[in-house]
């Protein structure tokens, strides 16, 4: 397919800027999801005939139902699959049953074996057989291309299943006068067995070579299925009730329907006919609104009146099929229901959906697409079973409780339109807290009118944070808004502003190109070049070679990094446009040019190329760059090492998170590796390799990763010895509740933790109690001294556990409630200690009041007495077991504190405790243990 004609090529590149190297990819998948759809279209309107005529109308509610109890039983199943077999044979797992499925249920009908049993299992295979492949193709396809390919090409590839959903039902309405309905399903299974090669093809060529790190980041959105989320978020509550409904009644009217079709209809095979031309003429009809109607339609009445389109159409056709329950209405009420529901409505609820954070979206949207889904169709299975079978009323007693369904569904819109505007506020306060002006009134604007409003009277946050929102939408009407902020004078709303137009795939002006081009911010010269690129279609190689050659570094700069962000995952088009041998070119350039300015230009430059298209010929100078003596040119190494998401280059690169000058840019290169980085952060941690300086900053990274893996990790880390890692564990973890509310930290775990940590203050207690009674005893000044700097260390380190101790109960109750007791009890005021105490004796569960509050009684006093260690129960160890004790843990300062100590009492029984440490992974320590050994033998 790569060896496509040039006319074809050019038709491509032109029309839906499908490029060098995409073109077996994109080709692949849209044949794939063709012939996915094109199947289910055939074999939906056999299963839907023979089921009306074998089993009857009556039967479907029971159908409904046990499509919703299957579905949760497969999605469990499928679950546990996931888990011990890889996604690629789990797809092709799916494809060979659902084609060795087909046949059998062919056979079995044609034999008439079994006839309703199989019947009922075709009907609810279908089902889960539409819900599992759609879904399964469209993770390949976030598998298969990036972000950024996905927004451009994704649009294309969606015409696959538009035509299969159209030919589908066509064909099947012929074929069925040649062939008996169960007769299509060997057709359909010979069709689904195309797909088998077609999977293997693209797994091999375009999904393999990806790394882990690359293929967990892609996939990083379908991991978690939380319901909490969903029940801590009004917003997300209604939206799901929305969904709902309109699944309970899209199942109500496909019901009524079915029932005047198959009262109309008799023969199996003109009801097969009948069903699929229909289906394909939903489809078109669907297509036609969805292309020349949806963005008037919601443009011109906003999304909260548009939300009343689908029910407002249903409530006609069913209040037509009350009165008179013909098939015209039918075909009126279930025409009205697919083609609104596929255009109108989704268009509103996805608007709707807006001010809720993009991974909060991306990790509910399955459960809502399908758990809610099957849920619903329960329900409806349900309400059915109990009017027809438990009543014994008419099908058109169905019409009035649609139309009872109908009025919740008003009632849930008015709620979510006006949690619309309140979320869409709150959010743009909270983008600038420090922002004087009011938010504007949202009211009685549509959706695109209220962006608007908000980016001509927001602060530079708000712009950014509305121009991120515009990005997700990618409605092209907002250009004119947008394109005005290219001349803003903050860098940041620049480079918003030309994201937001690359994604709306709209063209700049060749004046405004070049004034971008010339920008004096890197980051906006950069994107400037890919907009250029992207809106190039003719002469694009000529006019690549033009701003490669400029005179201008920082053009021809420019160029180059653009050109190495769009050739990314593209081999073909690397190749096609010489990435590897222009980076080499323009290091040659560094080499030679005299200016230090343009020689430090270059080198940046060619480290962004090298990362961004990550051409691993070159990543030895990367490597090399990240020891340079220039500060500026180790920041950029580091940057470009993580761009390449390549996995030797991780200790490296957390090696810089020591230094407070080069953290941020570590932190930034390795939250670059996606999700993916959370595990290998964990294996650095337990490497006895590693500098500790090094572990205890990991925290520090997974506090900025928005995925409930991070929360995992940071937790995982509270099982350590090492007591500051557990500190910037918890620290970590109470920065992520704060900034990521929607990650879940289970309460439950933290109370042992905390129980734990109260149990390590005690036994600090009791030794800094003994080392305290231990200074007035005679003893040589050396000794005494370094008594006095253990005890020292151990004051510290009992302020770190009460600090512990408090971070967690953060977790476990309202940080608000408990980060005033926490600065009340260290305040120099008795009165606000004592008050912070009494009030935390108020807040805590009867388990951890026992443990905390003595605790924090002592915790108040200015000085250690016999009474607070007696009503703490601390028992005092005898100096052998204190400096045991005080050798646990990964705490080096400590350990070094009491080995000077050991050396200074000179007994040789001490020998043993100091003896295991000889063989420490960690050489400062194994030294200094061999150096006491050695002087208390002497």
């Amino acid at each position: 397919m790569n060896r496509l004609t040039p006319l074809i090529r050019e038709f491509l590149l032109k029309t839906f800027d499908i490029r060098e190297g995409e073109y077996q990819r994109v080709l692949l998948m849209q044949l794939n999801i063709f012939l996915i759809i094109l199947t289910l279209l055939i074999i939906k309107p056999v299963v839907n005939a023979q089921f009306l005529s074998v089993i009857g109308i009556e039967q479907l509610p029971f159908a409904f139902l046990l499509v919703a109890i299957s579905a949760m039983g497969v999605s469990t199943f499928y679950a546990r699959v996931l888990n011990t077999r890889s996604l690629r044979r789990v797809t092709s797992g799916t494809l060979m049953v659902s084609i060795l499925a087909l046949i059998g249920i062919g056979l079995l009908l044609n034999f008439n074996i079994a006839e309703k049993l199989v019947l009922y299992i075709f009907y609810i295979g279908v089902a889960i057989f539409g819900v599992l492949t759609t879904s399964q193709f469209w993770i390949m396809a976030n598998l298969a291309f990036d972000a950024r390919e996905a927004k451009r090409l994704f649009s294309f590839i969606g015409a696959g299943p538009i035509a299969g959903g159209v030919a589908g039902g066509y064909l099947t309405s012929i074929l069925v006068s040649f062939v008996e309905g169960p007769d299509l399903l060997f057709v359909a299974a010979a069709l689904l067995a195309i797909c088998i090669p077609l999977n293997n093809i693209i797994w091999r060529k375009h999904i393999k070579p990806l790394s882990t790190f690359q293929q967990k980041k892609r996939l990083s959105g379908f991991a978690d299925h939380p319901v909490w989320l969903i029940r801590k978020s009004k917003h997300l509550t209604y939206l799901a009730l929305i969904i709902g409904i309109g699944v309970i009644v899209s199942k109500l009217v496909e019901f009524q329907y079915s029932s005047v079709a198959s009262a109309s209809i008799e023969d199996p095979d003109e009801l097969t006919a009948f069903f699929g031309f229909w289906f394909s003429t939903f489809n078109v009809v669907s297509l036609l609104v969805q292309l020349f109607l949806t963005k008037r339609i919601v443009g011109t009445f906003g999304v909260g009146s548009s939300l009343y389109v689908l029910p407002g159409g249903v409530m006609v056709g069913s209040l037509t099929l009350l009165f008179a329950p013909v098939l015209w209405a039918g075909i009126f009420t279930k025409l009205w229901e697919v083609s609104v529901k596929q255009s109108v409505n989704k268009a509103a609820t996805e608007l709707l959906a807006l001010p809720i954070p993009a991974s909060i979206k991306s990790q509910t949207k399955t459960f809502i697409d399908v758990f809610v889904d099957m849920a619903a169709t329960g329900i409806a299975g349900v309400l059915l079973i109990f009017i027809i079978s438990g009543l014994d009323l008419s099908v058109q007693a169905v019409s009035l409780l649609t139309i009872v369904m109908l009025a919740i569904w008003f009632w849930i819109a008015l709620k979510v339109r006006h949690e619309y505007i309140n979320s869409f506020k709150s959010k743009l306060s909270q983008a600038d807290k420090q922002a004087s002006k009011k938010a504007p009134d949202f009211q009685n604007t549509s959706v695109l009118s209220g962006l608007k409003k908000a980016l001509d009277s927001g602060t530079d946050k708000q712009i950014i944070y509305v121009l991120e929102k515009v990005r997700e939408i990618s409605d092209k009407r907002m250009f004119g808004d947008v394109a005005r902020f290219l001349s803003h004078e903050n860098a940041q709303v620049r480079i918003k502003a030309l994201e937001c137009i690359y994604f709306l795939e709209k063209t700049l002006s060749p004046v405004v190109i070049e004034r971008l081009l010339h920008d004096p911010d890197q980051d906006v010269r950069y994107l400037a070049f890919e907009q250029l690129f992207r809106q190039t279609t003719d002469n694009r190689i000529d006019i690549i070679n033009q701003y490669l050659l400029h005179e201008d570094p920082m053009i021809s700069g420019a160029a180059l990094v653009g050109l190495a962000v769009e050739a990314r995952n593209n081999p073909e088009l690397k190749k096609h446009l010489r990435i590897d041998q222009r980076v080499s070119e323009k290091l040659k350039y560094a080499e030679l040019s005299e200016d230090e300015d343009e020689r430090l230009l270059y080198k940046k430059m060619v480290l962004r190329a090298i990362g961004h298209a990550r051409l691993k010929n070159h990543y030895n100078i990367i490597a090399g760059f990240m020891k340079d003596n220039d500060p500026q040119i180790v920041k950029e190494a580091i940057l470009a090492a993580g761009h390449t998401m390549h996995q030797p280059f991780i200790e490296p690169i957390s090696s810089f998170l020591i230094t407070k000058d080069t953290r941020p840019y570590a932190q930034k290169a390795l939250l670059l590796y996606g999700v993916g980085i959370a595990h290998e952060l964990q294996l650095l941690a337990k490497n006895p390799e590693i500098n500790l300086a090094v572990i205890h900053q990991i925290p520090g990274v997974m506090e900025r990763l928005d995925d409930q893996v991070a929360v995992r990790t940071l937790l995982h880390f509270l099982n350590t010895r090492d007591v500051n890692l557990r500190l910037e564990a918890l620290r970590a973890l109470n920065t992520i509740q704060h900034n990521f509310p929607h990650l879940k930290i289970k309460k439950e775990d933290i109370v042992n933790h905390i129980i734990d940590e109260a149990t390590l203050y005690k036994e600090i207690l009791g030794v800094l109690y003994l080392q305290n009674q231990m200074l007035p005893v005679e003893e040589p000044p050396e000794v005494h001294e370094a008594r006095e700097k253990l005890i020292e260390l151990l004051e510290r380190r009992l302020d770190g556990t009460l600090e512990r101790i408090f971070r967690l109960l953060g977790l476990r109750y309202p940080p608000e409630d408990v980060i005033p007791v926490y600065e009340g009890i260290r305040s120099v005021n008795p009165d606000v200690r004592m008050n912070s105490v009494e009030f935390l004796d108020n807040v805590l569960e009867p388990t951890l009041k026992k443990t905390l509050v003595p605790i924090v009684e002592t915790a108040s006093f200015e000085s250690l007495s016999v009474e607070a260690i007696h009503n703490l129960k601390v028992k005092v160890p005898d100096e052998a077991r204190c400096l045991a004790l005080l050798l646990e843990g990964r705490d080096p300062k400590l350990k070094m504190a009491v080995f000077k100590l050991i050396t200074l009492l000179k007994k040789k029984e001490y020998i043993a405790l100091v003896e295991p440490f000889t063989r420490s992974p960690y050489q400062k320590i194994r030294e200094r243990a061999i150096e006491v050994v050695r002087d208390l033998s002497a």
